[in-house]
């Protein structure tokens, strides 16, 4: 019986190959859609879940009672009183991320120099706790041992080329410096790994050579990444309770001096990735809310495609009916019309799968370059994809035909014979219900593409008050000669490079806007309040040129300008403040705070001036309470160019630099590039949004397409007797596109509402953003009306020029 219900399946299909490309076409494109958004979320999904341990590692953060944004920075002691004090931990590792970026060079070849921006410090059991293999060393001893480094494969070969790279020298300059010898070689890190890294150096080092090593330091210095291995059977409700009754013990004297407490937890590592929350240095984070936004998309897609065949299956019931009647008249029985229509359902969907698959594996690269990632699936390897190609087919079939498959089947012989097909009503109300669906799902994606834009044009063009055109930002020299001071050799550059006329103006900084600050602190406020009132606060070390160069205007007291900076810092540390800053230390007036003490971490700071409120960092945080004290000579330089003729100018610049510093190598970038940086995963969601909002209203077009034709021949008769009775071409027109634009229009008014709602969610990851205006709305509507309108008019105008001889002579 099968065998007959798939040659009539592939004969219907066959002869109406209109109808059967649209079907598939929709399908195809809606099931391209699901596929591509899935296998991005099950690739955000799958971070740091090749790791033999996933299930029992946790990172350890903390949530402080001033500051409710959780953090993973703790200081070098937690790790090991969490192993002595907590029965349950199995081992802990500590991570610190070498934030000078240190520059490393061969020993035998001093000139193949990189400055190296993924390297970390690490306790011995990081490479037993989780799984980065080595190809060369023992995982258990490679990071104990002193004065050696873990490079990855690609590093191997960019230091040592073909040779064997153990037990040959490095140089490393960066927050320690020293000849490591290299002691492993793992495999470069998967993409999916939350951790991205190419160096590792031992902790012990870090700890024994940094100021690290001062007494006292163990709990003060929160610079450090902490992972703990549970055992299987523990209780992460009384492990957390345990982990922070440690903290709470162990820093007693500070948390009750400050009148604060702690609560840590155990954050599994399956969520670290998505959480975006929890502020962490280096982390490659993505978003649980950017995977609900797509997951929405994807369904939403895949249901618009599913629609068109339902509207379309159902509103060709007309010319299916005699076959039904004839059917049924010679003996076939309801349960065998279903089984043919389902067939013809499941048939439709193999083919719309088979196209899908194909189409996303053309698409995938082109999504792995939108979107940033490394998405490779090789479908006919993946059991995963067999389950959910399975899923698919069987719930697109189901879904696309089960519907049509009891409408048709009911028809009553009689019935059908007579020319009566039953509650035509009733199906017209359908298909127009779902008409409206389709447009409504479309329109909540026009109109969220056009808000996302709106807000990315926002924060692209908003008032930052810092000047960032046209500041070229060079790194200073980390490998220099010993007896040589870094600040003497700075000056020595700059003053050769002002040579140059396209060259400016200049300044030194340890921070540049975009990149974070020096130094954070939840500590600040002012030296005579209460210490449970501190905020937190960030500092960053400037030169006297530094305001002028960027833009900075001082509205109260002084700047740095005619100060010297001095060799060792002193207490009460002279500091600009921005307004943020005052009114956090609760001043009533930024006049007010001149001359006044302010206590940060420990530091008696100075108020000297304040600088008029700016953006250090991106619209998605607000801004922080940030002061600036003044250094002799940052390890930044900021230099205005001229851009006419920037390509000699960054040359002499190079140039100028590795004569100077031979073994450095010269990297520069332009502040707002990098600044602009921080808004690239929201460039990528806006351009995926963008492009899936697209392929829906292509989708729901499409269906369109095909009820307007099928409406059109249905009425053939009646627009060639209009004709006939002086009707004009454009009144016929009108007359067949009016019911579809009436429909648009309807899922206008139901989608407006609900993009509102879900678009004000995603604003909210933004801490200065748009107001959502009625223009967003307006622009999607009309264009999801006007593309209505356009599909609707080519079959409406085609029957409205159409001869009505043609239409009317077998009458």
């Amino acid at each position: 019986m099968f065998p007959n219900y798939l040659k009539v399946a592939l004969r219907s299909l066959l002869r109406r190959r209109g109808y059967s490309f649209i079907n598939i076409a929709g399908l195809g494109l809606g099931l391209t859609c699901c596929l591509l958004i899935f296998q991005y979320i099950a690739h955000e999904y799958s971070f740091d879940s090749f790791h033999a341990n996933a299930h029992n590692l946790y990172r350890v953060t903390e949530t402080g009672s001033r500051d409710k944004n959780p953090e993973a920075l703790d200081g070098y002691a937690l790790g090991p009183a969490l192993g002595a004090e907590v029965p349950e931990v199995v081992q802990f590792a500590r991570l610190h991320p070498d934030y000078n970026e240190p520059v490393i060079s061969s020993v035998e070849n001093p000139t193949n120099a990189f400055e190296e921006r993924r390297v970390y410090y690490a306790d011995a059991a990081f490479l037993t706790m989780f799984s980065f293999p080595l190809v060369a060393g023992d995982p258990t001893r490679a990071l104990g041992e002193s004065e050696t480094i873990l490079i990855s494969e690609s590093s191997a070969r960019k230091y040592f080329g073909s040779e064997d790279p153990m037990g040959k020298a490095l140089n490393v300059t960066g927050w320690i410096s020293g000849i490591f010898r290299v002691n492993g070689v793992f495999k470069d890190v998967p993409a999916n790994s939350h951790l991205q890294f190419d160096i590792l150096l031992p902790m012990t080092d870090l700890l024994k050579k940094s100021a690290y090593s001062e007494p006292g330091q163990e709990w003060h210095w929160s610079n450090f990444l902490t992972y703990v291995q549970l055992r299987p059977d523990a209780r992460i409700a009384d492990v957390e309770q345990k982990f922070t009754d440690v903290v709470m013990k162990h820093r007693k004297e500070d948390l009750e001096r400050t009148k604060t407490s702690v609560t840590v937890h155990a954050q599994p590592l399956n969520d670290v990735h998505l959480n975006e929350t929890v502020f962490a240095p280096r982390a490659v984070t993505g978003s649980y809310r950017t995977l609900s936004f797509f997951a929405l998309v994807g369904i939403i897609t895949v249901l618009i495609a599913l629609v068109n065949y339902v509207n379309l299956a159902t509103a060709r019931s007309l010319d299916r009916a005699r076959e039904v009647g004839i059917r049924k008249v010679v003996g076939a029985h309801r349960k065998q019309l279903v089984m043919q229509f389902l067939t013809e359902s499941a048939l439709t969907n193999l083919c719309a799968l088979v196209l899908a698959i194909a189409f996303s594996e053309f698409l995938t690269p082109f999504v792995n370059d939108i979107a940033g990632t490394t998405i490779s699936v090789d479908p006919w390897l993946s059991a995963k994809f067999w389950i959910a190609f399975l899923a698919a087919f069987s719930v697109g079939t189901l879904l696309a035909g089960l519907y049509p498959a009891f409408v048709l089947s009911s028809f009553k012989p009689a019935s059908i014979l007579k020319g009566k097909t039953g509650p035509t009503a009733l199906r017209l109300r359908l298909r127009q219900g779902l008409v409206i669906l389709q447009f409504t799902a479309s329109v909540v994606l026009l109109a969220g593409t056009a808000i996302v834009s709106s807000q990315l044009d926002y924060v692209r063009h908003m008032d930052l008050g810092i000047s960032l055109d046209q500041i070229l930002a060079v790194r200073g020299p980390s490998v220099i000669p010993k007896n040589t001071n870094t600040n003497a050799a700075m000056r020595t550059y700059m003053q050769e490079i002002r040579q140059i006329p396209s060259i400016e103006a200049m300044a030194t900084t340890t921070a540049l806007p975009g990149e974070g600050f020096n130094w954070y602190s939840s500590g600040l406020r002012r030296a005579s309040a209460d210490p449970s009132t501190g905020v937190r606060g960030a500092l960053a070390r400037v030169d006297t040129n530094f305001a002028r160069l960027f833009g900075l205007n001082v509205i109260a007291g002084r700047g740095f300008e005619g100060m010297t900076a001095p060799v060792v810092e002193v207490q009460p540390l002279p500091v600009i403040a921005n307004e943020t800053a005052i009114r956090a230390a609760g001043f009533s007036s930024n006049e007010e705070s001149i001359d006044q003490l302010l206590s940060m971490g420990g530091t008696n700071c100075k108020v000297i001036g304040v600088f008029k409120d700016f953006n250090w960092s991106s619209a998605h945080t607000q801004r922080e309470a940030a002061l600036f004290s003044l250094t002799p000579t940052g390890d930044k330089l900021a230099l205005k160019v001229n851009t006419a003729n920037l390509q000699q100018t960054v040359a002499s610049l190079g140039e100028i630099y590795t004569r100077l510093f031979p073994g450095n190598p010269f990297e520069y970038h332009f502040v707002d590039e990098r600044f602009d940086e921080q808004y690239r995963t929201d460039e990528r969601f806006a351009t995926l949004f963008g492009v899936f909002a697209t392929l829906s209203i292509l989708i729901a077009c499409l269906g369109l397409f095909g009820l307007a034709a099928f409406t059109a021949a249905q009425r053939t008769k009646e627009m060639g007797i209009r004709k006939v009775l002086g009707a004009s071409a454009s009144s016929l027109v009108a007359l067949l596109s009016k019911e579809f634009v009436v429909l648009v229009f309807a899922a206008n008014v139901i989608a407006w509402p609900i993009a509102f709602f879900i678009m004000s969610q995603w604003l909210e990851t933004f801490a200065y953003r748009i107001s959502i205006g009625i223009g967003s709305f307006l622009v999607a509507g009309g264009a999801a009306l006007a593309i209505a309108w356009l599909t609707v008019s080519f079959q409406s105008i085609k029957a409205a020029l159409a001869n009505p001889v043609d239409a009317l002579k077998y009458e």
